[in-house]
């Protein structure tokens, strides 16, 4: 029988003599005993080195022990499970280790690059693989939406990428920006000046006023 267990703020610190002090919390783990698996979520305090993802494992697998695997999901502040994760730590049996989203170095990088042009707004997109900073900027006349990535596993080395956008104000008050693509996606400017991501569908993303 499938036990889902729901664990709020369960934060591990744990003592010298494991030779390590790593604080984080488990937000959700679901054990299905059946397959002798369980798949664990765990929100960090911030980005950490693939060494301490692999300690961290280590001390959740100590007290797992009796599973054949684990799969473990790591998300960072203000991430939520369902558009994948920042990393992975999977017992398949052997331990797998991987950063999907960006490193410190990588963000930081991405916060201190340049913009050209004048900047009217930014905005930050939290995604866990896919972290971005997007800036409506006028230049030469014209409205662009630039969105830095930072170096991650899908992003590659990252970078920038520049979309002309044009403005479509609506009856109720927001701002639409379309521009050219091929799945019917444009942003619009939310009432609480967040940015949000659509298509056809409907909204899929939605990215933080910065200022």
């Amino acid at each position: 029988m499938k036990k889902i267990i729901q664990i709020l703020f369960l934060t591990f610190l744990f003592s010298c003599s494991n030779k390590s002090n790593y604080n984080y919390t488990i937000i959700n783990e679901d054990t299905d005993r059946a397959f002798n698996k369980t798949s664990i979520e765990i929100q960090l305090k911030e980005e950490v080195s693939e060494v301490d993802l692999k300690n961290i494992a280590l001390e959740i697998k100590d007290s797992r022990d009796d599973f054949d695997e684990i799969w473990i999901f790591y998300f960072l502040p203000n991430q939520e499970p369902g558009n994948g994760a920042w990393a992975t730590t999977h017992f398949k049996p052997e331990l797998n280790v991987k950063i999907l989203g960006a490193t410190k170095e990588a963000s930081i990088k991405m916060n201190t690059s340049k913009v050209t042009g004048e900047i009217l707004h930014s905005w930050f997109e939290n995604d866990p693989m896919l972290p971005n900073k997007k800036y409506l900027v006028k230049e030469y006349d014209k409205l662009y939406m630039k969105s830095i990535y930072a170096k991650s596993k899908l992003a590659g080395d990252g970078g920038e990428m520049k979309e002309e956008v044009f403005i479509n104000k609506l009856k109720n008050g927001t701002t639409r920006f379309d521009y050219k693509n091929n799945h019917g996606e444009y942003y619009l400017i939310e009432k609480n000046g967040n940015l949000g991501l659509y298509d056809d569908s409907g909204k899929f993303m939605e990215a933080e006023k910065i200022n």
